[in-house]
């Protein structure tokens, strides 16, 4: 492995990115931030790291090799659990994780005249990246049930998805036999519905109505919760809990490949890039690409262009705003909006990164081109390689020789 230097650090606590309310480690339930008010769904938790970077633990498992930056480990570690137990709990919960690979793509690079670096989530829990935003979670409520902190009977864990994280959640709530509720929209495909069955989700259909901006399966999601189950969401202003684990992926990377790099990841609710920006740190230029059927964050991006960071949360309503009737074979990223874009914002200004939109017909090129080289991948999952195509759209494509960096998450089914 390389030796990129990235700082880890401890997690301390959390702050509202949006009314800075700061909120302790030791809190049972960080969901959202107190600072919202009910239905409000314009503030989202981050993790605030401090300190030097606790030693790594050798070991495969991500969630075992840097636990120690890990905030739910700070959290039961401030309620007393010892580390050891921390261990134990981490191999009971979340044992199937593997440091995933990544390497140079000969094909890839030779065809479009560049280093391109490839990391392969498709083998990870649930066939995607997915499963590291929510294993967080579950290995906090989980924490809390050892440390006494929860009591009665398990409130059902509830999740709004269109497919990848609909499945690795349910895989992980199969394996913890916790009760889970799933909301997907009525065009999920037959195959994630016979794998959410067999799962043992409680699979909810939900159809848009014409005329109406947003997500009726998020919608539902947040209604279900409001009637008290956990959220167990990819979307960091649902639970910022889930932007903690996603991080391990970025430090993987960091390890794996050196800086300078830039790395391109698609971006449908956006807390893949907001952890994987902050898992590498500013040395590695990120790019988000989203497809020209449904780009809400590139939109917001230039109407906040010369807006400072610390403006854009209470300004939310004006930038991020739900895209009408999102479509593109990349159905996996169609998310009406980019719920964590304030995060995405921040890491593409402090790496000289920008957002990218991809044009259709190289969604179908870079599938295509995949699948006829023998990987099992998504359309969804190769939607960064697409804004690596000639004639993609402004700002995509590569520079001759130079490392760029694609993941590829989500099986084809």
């Amino acid at each position: 492995m390389a030796a990129t230097a990235v700082r880890r650090g401890v997690v301390t606590g959390y702050r509202c990115a949006t009314s800075g309310v700061d909120v302790p480690i030791e809190t049972v339930y960080p969901f959202r931030s107190p600072a919202a008010p009910a239905g409000d769904s314009h503030y989202v938790l981050h993790p605030v790291v401090s300190g030097p970077d606790p030693e790594v633990i050798d070991d495969p498992n991500p969630f075992v090799r840097y636990g120690r930056s890990l905030a739910w480990w700070a959290f039961a570690r401030a309620h007393g659990m010892s580390e050891q137990r921390c261990l134990e709990l981490t191999r009971q919960v979340a044992g199937d994780f593997r440091v995933t690979p990544c390497a140079l793509h000969e094909p890839l690079s030779e065809r479009l005249g560049a280093q391109v670096w490839v990391k392969d989530e498709t083998g990870n829990v649930g066939g995607s990246h997915k499963a590291r935003h929510l294993v967080g979670i579950l290995l906090h409520l989980r924490a809390c049930e050892e440390l006494g902190l929860s009591t009665g009977p398990r409130a059902p864990l509830a999740i709004a998805s269109c497919g990848n994280a609909a499945i690795a959640a349910s895989t992980l709530a199969a394996a913890a036999r916790w009760p889970i509720q799933v909301y997907v929209p009525d065009t999920a495909s037959p195959a994630v519905m016979s794998t959410l069955a067999a799962l043992g989700a409680q699979v909810h259909p939900c159809a848009r109505v014409v005329g109406v901006c947003g997500d009726p399966a998020v919608t539902a999601f947040r209604q279900a919760v409001a009637d008290g189950a956990i959220p167990f969401s990819v979307q960091g202003p649902e639970n910022g809990l889930c932007l903690d684990g996603g991080r391990t992926v970025g430090w993987e990377l960091a390890e794996q490949v050196d800086a300078p790099a830039r790395v391109v990841i698609q971006v449908g609710g956006g807390a893949f890039a907001a952890c994987m920006g902050w898992g590498l740190g500013p040395s590695y230029r990120l790019d988000c690409a989203q497809t020209e059927g449904g780009a809400p964050l590139a939109r917001a991006w230039h109407r906040a262009q010369h807006i400072p960071l610390d403006e854009l949360g209470r300004r939310w309503p004006e930038f991020m705003t739900a895209w009408d009737q999102p479509s593109s074979l990349a159905d996996g990223i169609l998310d009406d909006e980019t719920y964590d874009w304030m995060a995405d914002v921040a890491v593409m200004r402090a790496s000289s990164g920008r957002p990218l939109v991809i044009a259709e017909e190289q969604i179908r090129q870079a599938d295509e081109l995949v699948h006829h080289l023998g990987a099992r991948v998504s359309p969804t999952g190769t939607a960064g390689l697409a804004a690596l195509l000639p004639g993609a759209g402004e700002g995509t494509g590569v520079t001759p020789g130079e490392r760029v960096v694609v993941v590829f998450s989500g099986v084809r089914r």
